[in-house]
């Protein structure tokens, strides 16, 4: 797994990162709440909904649930904040809406898909995969965030600098939840290679 030091200071600083930019995105759900439409606040809050979601689990991966409630509670949001999440996919997907807005914001919410649904493996198989398997998924990672600071950019050389500061912010978001797997990550071999060095050593 990577390798990352425990004293660097992006371990000290990382909680006051981490919850800075969490606090602006929620002051971003009342902002849309605000000045756009209802459907979309209410899918700004899913998606930050989700996000936290994937914070609780992520930092707790190398502990078992408290409780079923706790893991029927968490289950329970996070279906929620996928019905809404898939409805606005569908919604922009529609030949009405790419007619009047462009199909960016398709694009966009398809790639953020696919990294939620790799987010979704890493939780549910986390330290079961091995090291092609871990360059692969990380390759496809840096593929999709790679697009999702395309489409920022995109937004910005149009003129929409909210969106762009918009779109940057849930990225650095998500990188504070790849943060958490790398660090728990970090503590474990590959699927495998343990049983391979124990043997080497016997």
């Amino acid at each position: 797994m990577p390798t990352f030091t425990k004293d660097s200071p992006i371990y000290t600083y990382y909680p006051v990162f981490k919850w800075g930019v969490y606090g602006l995105l929620a002051i971003n759900v009342v902002l849309f709440f605000l000045h756009e439409t209802f459907i979309e606040g209410l899918e700004t809050l899913a998606w930050v909904a989700l996000l936290l979601l994937f914070e609780w689990e992520t930092s707790q991966l190398d502990k078992p649930y408290i409780n079923q409630w706790e893991k029927y509670a968490i289950h329970i949001g996070r279906f929620i904040a996928y019905v809404i999440i898939l409805y606005s996919a569908y919604e922009y997907a529609t030949p009405e809406y790419r007619a009047e807005h462009g199909p960016l914001d398709m694009y966009n919410s398809l790639t953020w898909l696919g990294i939620v649904a790799l987010l979704e493996y890493d939780v549910y198989a986390n330290g079961l995969y091995g090291r092609v398997e871990w360059t692969i998924r990380n390759t496809i990672k840096i593929i999709l965030y790679a697009a999702l600071f395309v489409y920022a950019g995109m937004w910005a050389y149009e003129g929409g600098i909210l969106d762009f500061y918009d779109a940057t912010l849930w990225i650095i978001c998500f990188f504070a939840i790849e943060l958490n797997i790398f660090k728990f990550e970090e503590t474990l071999p590959y699927s495998g290679e343990e049983q391979v060095k124990d043997k080497s050593v016997s």
